[in-house]
């Protein structure tokens, strides 16, 4: 079965429903060139962000093919717009998981797990299905440009040299105990300051987790 998660500051929402299918768009960018006696000759430079596009129903009641299938886990329409409307709003990036799951909720490696921003987001309805919205995602790979390599100088030489201040864990004890609402973005962002490195926790503790959009409470997990 398939399954689709967004998640942003610690918080996950699964869509209800599922698209028929996710398009990725991944292009080479290339340079043109006139070259005499050749003609014109193209050069890669470098591969473009990559782009998600699909479209999927948000029904504004828990219909029977609706993926949450716990009533209180169930949010209707406006629920999901006033979130991706909040998150454009915020021009946040978010991530978006895409992939296979199998009966004991395992993402297979072939999934989709990278951060994105909304680019566009078209919704409609449709006669006689008032209040259920069908919504269009153009989704934009994300990378962030903003972290720098941490750098300090040394007393002794003068140079500049690379520092540990981008792996450092002030808070780090060791150890958590999942608790109810707690997701591997989070726990990241709670200890390193930064959720894309939740991957870190995920690598360290893949004896229990299969699945890093679903850790359950009471699990106890190691901290690298």
């Amino acid at each position: 079965m398939y399954a689709i998660f967004f998640d942003y500051n610690g918080t996950t929402y699964r869509l209800p429903t599922n698209p028929e299918e996710i398009s990725v768009t991944n292009t080479q960018a290339v340079e043109k060139y006139n070259v005499l006696k050749l003609g014109q000759i193209v050069v890669p430079t470098y591969m473009e962000l990559k782009e998600y596009s699909f479209e999927c129903e948000f029904p504004h009641l828990q219909y029977s093919y609706v993926t949450v299938k716990k009533e209180e886990s169930f949010k209707d329409a406006k629920h999901y717009m006033d979130v991706f409307s909040k998150w454009r709003k915020q021009k946040a990036p978010i991530r978006f998981m895409a992939g296979n799951v199998t009966r004991k909720d395992t993402l297979y490696k072939d999934r989709i797990n990278t951060l994105v921003l909304i680019e566009e987001m078209s919704i409609s309805e449709k006669a006689g299905e008032e209040g259920d919205k069908y919504v269009s995602f153009k989704l934009i790979e994300y990378r962030d440009f903003n972290k720098a390599p941490y750098y300090k100088i040394d007393q002794k030489t003068g140079k500049a040299v690379k520092g540990k201040g981008d792996s450092a864990n002030p808070k780090k004890n060791g150890y958590h105990v999942v608790v109810k609402g707690d997701t591997l973005f989070g726990l990241s962002k709670k200890y390193y300051g930064d959720g894309a490195k939740y991957t870190k926790i995920y690598e360290a503790n893949k004896d229990k987790i299969k699945n890093p959009a679903l850790i359950y409470p009471g699990w106890k997990l190691v901290i690298p």
